[in-house]
């Protein structure tokens, strides 16, 4: 009890030190103020004004590491449009929920025990916004990237492409035109596109596309996107290199942090850390791709006798299914290894023996092979859900 005493009394003096008040508010009104506290920072985001639809807002960062801090920048969610900014930049794109705000050039350094404030002025119709729940600080002192960190970065980044690629599509513009065209100019050029907090780009695009690895990879970072096919499909990759490692990270097909830079690389390892949440939803889903290819095959005229009696597959062998990218599997090994094979590649899926009273019956177990863990669904959850 003691130490849990220490702990919160050093935060509060902590707090105190720069005016960073614990309280918080559930109502946006002036003088709401709620703080937060992270790995080496505090932070008090404070409400000055609310006035005529719009609001004020002052936000304090102190240094409570050891060293100094540089190129600081403030990620919160906020879904105003922000008009102003003073003592600061706004970083991410105006139509972000995500909001980020960076130093202003002359305020990146922050000595140890030392505060540096912003404001910013927002548009909020009706006061209809609320203090954040979190804020999440950035700065140098944290320039280390894990394998995990560089392909969670290559996952963030894919869908944003993806998402531009789907917005060029339906203004008449085709995945060939996108990259003949120059729309990924800087991010499919050999050395790809550097990104930072630092890093200023003139095409809305890079802008975004710096603002997703910035919130996820930190230091000399640089970002590629290629084209290939995937099933004979126009795909694109992603890869993040840590230029300081020379670590890569890379989605579709994570990698164990060396890939052949430039080049959708599949001949790398798979990196598998499957949390037991991720092993039982795709659990789930390759439940759903069995089931479903057995019940389209009595729509075809087959009973359930000749089905159990003629279905071979890899899944219910005592090996399992890999599920792998590169395979050319088929019948119902093809439908699951083309449903997880995205989010869930290098997983080991196990179907057990299949019967059939009233309905099929059988039960679903992924494994990865990296560290043990394992889901599972059956039946049973079927009819529970």
């Amino acid at each position: 009890m003691k130490s849990f005493k220490k702990i919160i009394s050093g935060v509060t003096a902590l707090a105190l030190a720069c005016g960073l008040s614990l309280s918080a508010s559930a109502e946006l009104k002036a003088g709401d103020s709620k703080a937060y506290k992270g790995t080496g920072y505090m932070a008090k985001y404070e409400v000055l004004s609310v006035k005529d639809g719009k609001s004020t807002v002052k936000v304090t960062l102190k240094n409570t590491s050891k060293k100094k801090i540089n190129n600081w920048a403030v990620r919160f969610v906020n879904y105003g449009n922000i008009e102003s900014v003073k003592n600061g930049k706004l970083f991410s794109p105006d139509y972000w929920m995500f909001r980020i705000i960076k130093d202003d050039g002359t305020n990146g350094s922050v000595a140890p025990n030392e505060c540096v404030s912003f404001s910013f002025t927002m548009t909020d119709p009706g006061n209809s916004s609320d203090i954040p729940e979190g804020i999440t600080v950035y700065s140098d002192l944290d320039k280390s990237n894990s394998v995990k960190d560089l392909n969670k970065t290559a996952f963030a980044c894919y869908n944003g492409i993806d998402q531009i690629l789907n917005d060029y599509k339906a203004k008449g513009v085709s995945f060939d035109e996108c990259f003949k065209n120059g729309v990924f100019a800087n991010l499919n050029s050999k050395d790809g596109m550097k990104t930072g907090f630092n890093y200023r780009y003139k095409t809305e695009i890079d802008r975004e596309i710096n603002a997703v690895v910035s919130m996820f990879a930190r230091g000399n970072i640089s970002v590629y996107v290629g084209r290939t096919e995937i099933d004979g499909k126009d795909s694109c990759f992603v890869q993040v290199r840590d230029n300081r490692t020379g670590k890569i990270g890379q989605y579709p097909h994570r990698t164990q942090g060396e890939a052949t830079w430039g080049t959708f690389d599949l001949d790398t390892p798979v990196y598998t850390n499957y949390s037991e949440s991720q092993l039982r939803s795709a659990a789930s889903h390759a439940y759903d791709c069995v089931a479903g290819y057995l019940y389209d095959l009595m729509k075809e005229g087959q009973d359930y006798q000749s089905i159990l009696e003629n279905i071979d597959f890899q899944a219910g062998s005592d090996e399992g299914l890999k599920i792998d990218m590169k395979a050319s599997y088929d019948g119902v090994d093809k439908v699951i290894n083309d449903e997880l094979k995205y989010l869930e590649e290098g997983m080991i899926v196990y179907v057990s023996e299949i019967t059939y009273r009233n309905y099929f019956r059988f039960t679903v177990q992924t494994k990865d092979p990296a560290t043990g863990k394992t889901g599972q669904y059956s039946y049973q959850d079927s009819i529970i859900c």
